[in-house]
This record gives structure tokens, C-alpha cells and sequence, in this order.
């Protein structure tokens, strides 16, 4: 009797939970099938775009000491081979806006983040940086120190331009903001280090998706199993309604009753009054004089 109450208790269990089964064997094959394809793209530590120059780091401003500057073309160098894609470091001191920067640069416009977009833009395009080819996947921290012009702007490119909104942009710069005063190199690499975090948690959105998948089931059928065996462990031989005849009561009066009203009243939070920026990629979309797809913005000190 026993086995045969477990033998129907399991066939009741994989009845139950079918659509789960479909489900998990789907995103088993999807998750083999992509893993093959990216061993056969490669590792992501293996740079496939040799045009570009080896140096990551261009502190033209002399903000950072030589070992600083080692210091950071190293993180930079462990952050590229984790999520496959060039990161690049350029401080300057010029202006960038007014007729002073017209006449001596030949920059397009008067604003001051569209230049610094464009002196980002053109330094990576120009550079060929891009960690699977030329104008690829990559991204490039600008710092502006000339006087009364300070900022930061940041390009995306490829896949961190895929990735990046307009939040993920403002929280890659505020990294800056928090300690370009006091200590430039921290303020540096904790924007390098964001950008990478960043990268590898949306990277890994797909992995814990499917250990969710796992482990909804699981719980689920632990719940299912040991409420179906308590509910086998005996039955109620006497109910509410065993001597009552026919089985079903009869309610002789139904009436409802209205007691009072009570209405409360809560506002609701929107995306569009949140701060931080949209978010979902290609955040400051738009195309450099190069004629290649970049993102990014700028914050202004």
C-alpha cells in the first residue's frame, strides 16, 4: 500500500511540475549551446585586435606619479581580461570651449561636453582601441584639468556601449567626482573597477536566471511533496457537514452588511521621477566625426 501511495505520489509530482521539466531542459541546451559558442569565439582574455597600442594609460595633465600610473595600467590589464573589452585612461589640461579653444584646436563647438566628446570619440577611434577589433568593444575615461574647465567625460564603444545607460554612465563618473580631489588615482580606478563590476554582474544575469530556474522547482516540490504527504497521513472521517442531510448546509439568510468606507491614498514612484538616468543601454548614443557608433556623457566639476 505504501509503495503504491509513493509510486502515485510521484506521478501526481512529474504531472505537476511537466511545464518545469520543459523549462529547465530549454535553458539547458540554450546554456550548452552558448557556452560552445563562446569557446569556439574564444576566451575573452584573448585580445583578438592587434592594430591598437599596448599603453592604457595618458596622463597628460601630470596628475599621477609613474607608480600610480603603474599601478593603474595593471587593474586595467586584470579588468580587460575579465570582461573583454579595452579601458582607457586620458587626462589632459587644455580648454575645450570659448574662442580660445577655437582658434587653437579647431574644435566643432562652443559647448564644453560636446568637445570633450569629441576629443574622447577621436582619441579612441584614432587609436584603433576596441578589445575584439578596431572601434570595438572598449571604453575611455577623458579628465579635463584645465582651470575653471574641469570634468570628466567618459566614451563607450561596442559592447559597453551595448550595456551602459545613461545610469550606469552617471554612477561610472560619479566614481570620479567622489575622490578626483584629494586622490586622482582612487578616483580612477574606482571608475574602472564600476565599469568592470558592471560588465560581469549583466554578463552573469543569464546564470543566475537559471539557478532561479533551478531552484524555484526544488522548493516548490519540497512544499508540494510535504503537503501532499501530510494530506495522505489520514483523513477526517467527521466533517462540518457529515450529519447534515444531503451533505451541503443551507443558508436560510444572506445579507451584506456595508460598515464604513475607508479610502487610502499612496503615491506611486515612476521611473520618470527617479534619479540616476535611464537605463538599458546605449546611454548619450550618437556617431563620432570618425563615422563609428559611441555612447557616454559627462559630468562637470
Amino acid at each position: 500500500m505504501e509503495n503504491e501511495f509513493k509510486r502515485e505520489a510521484r506521478k501526481q509530482y512529474l504531472h505537476f511540475f511537466r511545464f518545469w521539466f520543459v523549462i529547465l531542459g530549454v535553458l539547458a541546451v540554450a546554456a550548452a549551446v552558448t557556452g560552445v559558442a563562446r569557446h569556439m569565439a574564444g576566451p575573452e582574455g584573448a585580445r583578438r585586435n592587434t592594430q591598437a597600442p599596448a599603453e592604457r594609460v595618458y596622463d597628460y595633465a601630470d596628475v599621477l606619479t609613474d607608480a600610480q600610473e603603474d599601478e593603474l595600467r595593471e587593474l586595467i590589464a586584470q579588468k580587460e581580461a575579465m570582461i573583454g573589452c579595452d579601458l582607457v585612461l586620458v587626462t589632459m589640461r587644455q580648454p575645450v570651449s570659448g574662442s580660445e579653444a577655437k582658434e587653437a584646436y579647431g574644435y566643432r563647438f562652443t559647448d564644453w561636453e560636446r568637445n570633450m566628446q569629441d576629443i574622447a570619440d577621436d582619441f579612441y577611434d584614432n587609436h584603433f582601441y576596441g578589445y575584439d577589433a578596431p572601434y570595438g568593444d572598449g571604453a575611455l575615461i577623458l579628465d579635463n584639468w584645465y582651470e575653471d574647465q574641469e570634468g570628466t567625460h567618459l566614451s563607450t564603444s561596442g559592447k559597453i556601449f551595448d550595456r551602459f545607460g545613461d545610469r550606469e554612465i552617471d554612477r561610472a563618473l560619479s566614481c570620479v567626482d567622489e575622490y578626483i580631489d584629494s586622490d586622482p588615482c582612487r578616483a580612477y580606478s574606482a571608475s574602472i573597477i564600476y565599469i568592470a563590476e558592471e560588465m560581469s554582474r549583466k554578463d552573469g544575469l543569464g546564470g543566475v536566471f537559471l539557478m532561479l530556474t533551478l531552484i524555484v522547482p526544488i522548493v516548490a516540490a519540497g512544499v508540494f511533496t510535504g503537503t501532499h504527504l501530510r494530506g495522505k497521513e489520514g483523513k477526517n472521517t467527521t466533517t462540518a457537514t457529515t450529519y447534515i442531510e444531503g451533505g451541503k448546509p443551507v443558508m436560510n439568510v444572506q445579507r451584506d452588511d456595508f460598515v464604513r468606507k475607508h479610502v487610502s491614498q499612496r503615491r506611486i514612484e515612476t521611473s520618470s521621477s527617479s534619479s540616476g538616468g535611464s537605463g538599458g543601454g546605449r546611454g548619450g548614443a550618437h556617431v563620432s566625426s570618425g563615422g563609428h557608433s559611441h555612447g557616454g556623457g559627462s559630468h562637470r566639476r
